[in-house]
C-alpha cells in the first residue's frame, strides 16, 4: 500500500480547550448554518467535533456534538446552500421542528431535511453522519410529498449505506470520489422513488441485487458472534442453498465475512475520529484475540494493523486540512 493522496477534509476538535475558545471554534464551524446555544441557560456551553469530506458534488460529515440548541432563521434559509441533509442518528437524540412540523430522532434514525428550512431544536449528545446532496441531483422525483423521515425498510436500508461510506472516506483516494458520490445519488434516487420498492425483499433493485443486500447485512452485523450463514439468510429471507450459491464466486460466506470484517478494522484505522484500541476493534469486529487480527490485517494487506495506521496519517498530511472556510465553500460549489 501507498500513499496516495486522498479527499480534502476538514477536522476539527475542541474537546480539552477552554470552554470559552471550544464554543467560539463550534460557533464558528456552524455559524452560516446555525445559531448555535446552550441547551437551558443554566447549560454549559456547547462544543463538538467534525470532519467533513468533499466527496464530489457532496459533502460527508461526522460530527460528535454536546447538548445544544440549534436554531435555523430565515436569513440563514435565504443565504444558505440549497441542498439536502440526509443524516443517521448513530447515538444521542434531536428533537424540535423542522419548517414548522415536529420531528425528533434517535439512534437508528435517518432524517431527510431540506437546509432552506427553518430550524429549531436540541441536539442531545449526538453522534451523526450527514451527507449533503444539491437539490438539483434530487430534479424529478416527489420530495414535496416526503416527510422528514423514512419508513422502517428504506431507514435499515440507508443507516447501513450511510455507514458504509463513512467507513470507506479515510481510505478513499482523489479520483474515486465523483464514482463514490454518483453510487450514493443513484440509491437515494430509488429510495425515494416510491415506485421502485416496497420494503427491504421487494427493493433488491435498489443496489444492483440480492449480493448487494447481503453486503449490507453483513456491514451492518460485524460485531455479532453468531453472524453465520444461517443468520445472514434469515435476514435476506433466502434458503441457505441460495446463500451459498450466491457466495461462491467469493470463496464462500464466511470468507467474505472475514474480508469484510478486515476492511471494517482498517478504515476504522485510517478514521481521525477513531479512538478505540487495536484490542477493542478486534473485540468488536468479531475477531477472537488481538493476534488473530494481526495476522489476518497483515496477510490481507501486507503490513501490520498500527503501521497501516501510521501510514494513513501520512496521506492525510499529504491531503492537507481544509480550514472552516473549506467547508462552507465545498457545501456552498456542491
Amino acid at each position: 500500500m501507498s500513499a496516495e493522496k486522498g479527499l480534502p477534509h476538514f477536522f476539527l476538535k475542541t474537546s480539552g480547550l477552554p470552554p470559552g475558545e471550544a464554543f467560539e471554534q463550534w460557533r464558528t464551524l456552524l455559524a452560516p448554518m446555525y445559531a448555535v446555544s446552550p441547551a437551558t441557560p443554566s447549560a454549559p456551553l456547547p462544543s463538538g467535533t467534525n470532519i467533513a469530506y468533499q466527496i464530489g458534488d457532496l459533502v460527508t460529515q461526522r460530527s460528535l456534538l454536546s447538548t445544544q440548541r440549534l436554531q435555523r432563521d430565515s436569513k440563514r434559509v435565504e443565504a444558505g446552500p440549497d441542498q439536502y441533509m440526509v443524516q443517521l442518528y448513530r447515538s444521542g437524540r434531536f428533537q424540535g421542528t423542522v419548517a414548522g412540523k415536529p420531528v425528533s430522532a434517535s439512534r437508528g434514525t435517518v432524517t431527510f431535511i431540506p437546509r432552506r428550512s427553518p430550524l429549531d431544536g436540541t441536539l442531545d449528545r449526538a453522534d451523526v453522519i450527514g451527507i449533503a446532496v444539491p437539490s438539483f441531483r434530487l430534479h424529478g422525483l416527489p420530495i414535496e410529498g416526503h416527510g422528514l423521515r423514512f419508513d422502517t425498510a428504506r431507514n435499515r436500508l440507508l443507516a447501513a449505506r450511510l455507514l458504509d461510506v463513512y467507513r470507506r472516506l479515510p481510505t478513499t483516494r482523489a479520483h474515486e470520489a465523483p464514482a463514490l458520490a454518483d453510487e450514493f445519488v443513484a440509491f437515494l434516487r430509488r429510495l425515494l422513488d416510491g415506485s421502485k420498492a416496497t420494503d427491504v425483499l421487494d427493493g433488491h433493485e435498489l443496489d444492483g441485487g440480492l449480493m448487494a443486500l447481503a453486503r449490507m447485512i453483513v456491514q451492518a452485523n460485524l460485531s455479532r458472534p453468531d453472524l453465520s450463514p444461517e443468520f445472514i439468510a434469515g435476514q435476506m429471507q433466502v434458503s441457505r442453498a441460495t446463500l451459498y450459491r450466491l457466495f461462491e464466486p467469493e470463496g464462500g460466506v464466511m470468507h467474505f465475512v472475514q474480508g469484510e470484517r478486515l476492511e471494517a478494522v482498517r478504515d476504522a484505522l485510517a478514521d481521525p475520529l477513531e479512538t478505540r484500541t487495536l484490542s477493542r476493534l478486534a473485540e468488536v469486529f468479531g475477531f477472537s484475540s488481538i493476534s488473530q487480527l494481526s495476522r489476518s490485517f497483515r496477510h490481507r494487506y501486507g503490513v501490520p494493523p498500527q503501521a497501516w495506521r501510521g501510514e494513513r496519517r501520512v496521506v492525510q498530511r499529504i491531503s492537507g486540512q481544509g480550514t472552516v472556510q473549506h467547508v462552507w465553500k465545498w457545501l456552498r460549489e456542491a
